[in-house]
């Protein structure tokens, strides 16, 4: 390749990298582009014409007898009105209207009561749980010696644990699936209907499965079958029983059973499931009428177990 190659390829490519934007647009698009910058040109121009957003124009029909699955094609989220539902536009501003003025009038009056310190304020418990009713709360010393004990029974409850792991020979009870909540209500409660609910007439099957009509209690070879998704399941199961039908020894002894096989740290699940249990028990307690119900002392238990063994210390008792 001699100079005067090099020099021919040089000015090429020079001219094809740099597009000169003198002189006007007067080429013709129906012959083929002379140089390297006409050739840039069209593209540039070409593509300024090209709108912003394109939308395919796609027959859908061809479509409707193979479609499984109903989509809308309205994705405003919103049912558009039947005839004659849809307000009109001049109630819908007079609504508008009002609706700000009341949000003025209350941003006055927060801001009043901000500068009146005298205005009362009322105390709202944003916890969830209520307040135990006057002379129904425990004792601080008693919420930690439950507190103590229930660790003591968790530490036990590992050893036996790790030793059945060890000794192959001893006896794991077959227990339901985690998903099954009638064998498991079968299981705690002897019946398919935990105590307190409607009756139901007994099915031949349920009888010949259900030798004990009084239920099981929470033994050892039972806790010992149950990962960490069937104790928060079963948990669950136990808390909506409670809410729905009431309280009872057995169920309390099902709640502290499950507990103490539940796992720390906590998983966002557990956390909620132990709130919503230690809500359920604040409800029911601030039902009672008087501190001598036998339900008080269990009631108590589980919400200083939650509260002050579980970290959520926000819903504890402040004992005395």
């Amino acid at each position: 390749m001699n100079g005067s190659d090099e020099s021919d390829r040089d000015r090429l490519q020079e001219a094809a990298l740099i597009v000169d934007d003198g002189g006007l647009d007067d080429f013709d698009l129906d012959i083929p582009p002379t140089t390297g910058n006409e050739y840039l040109r069209r593209v540039r121009r070409e593509a300024n014409d090209c709108p912003k957003v394109v939308v395919a124009d796609i027959d859908t029909s061809i479509f409707t007898n193979k479609q499984t699955v109903n989509v809308r094609h309205d994705t405003r989220g919103c049912h558009p009105a039947p005839k004659g539902f849809a307000p009109e536009l001049e109630w819908q501003t007079t609504q508008i209207a009002n609706f700000a003025e009341f949000r003025q009038s209350y941003a006055r009056q927060k801001a009043l009561r901000k500068k009146n310190k005298s205005l009362k304020i009322e105390n709202v418990d944003t916890r969830g749980c209520h307040p135990a009713p006057k002379g129904f709360a425990p004792e601080l010393e008693w919420q930690t010696t439950q507190i103590a004990n229930f660790a003591e029974f968790r530490q036990s409850y590992a050893r036996q644990k790790a030793l059945r792991k060890k000794n192959k020979s001893l006896k794991i009870e077959n227990v339901p699936l985690a998903n099954d909540v009638e064998g498991w209500c079968r299981l705690c409660f002897g019946r398919l209907q935990p105590p307190g609910s409607v009756p139901h007439e007994i099915k031949e099957n349920e009888s010949d499965n259900c030798t004990d009509r009084q239920g099981t209690l929470p033994l050892l070879s039972i806790m010992m079958a149950m990962d960490q998704p069937a104790v928060i399941k079963v948990l669950e199961y136990h808390i909506n029983w409670f809410e729905a039908t009431g309280f009872s020894d057995k169920q309390g002894s099902w709640f502290y059973s499950l507990l103490v096989c539940l796992e720390k740290p906590l998983s966002p699940e557990a956390c909620s499931t132990l709130r919503t249990l230690a809500r359920s028990c604040s409800n029911l307690r601030a039902s009672l009428e008087n501190s001598d119900d036998p339900r008080l002392a269990p009631l108590n238990l589980f919400i200083c177990i939650v509260a002050r063994y579980f970290d959520q210390i926000d819903l504890a008792d402040s004992g005395t």
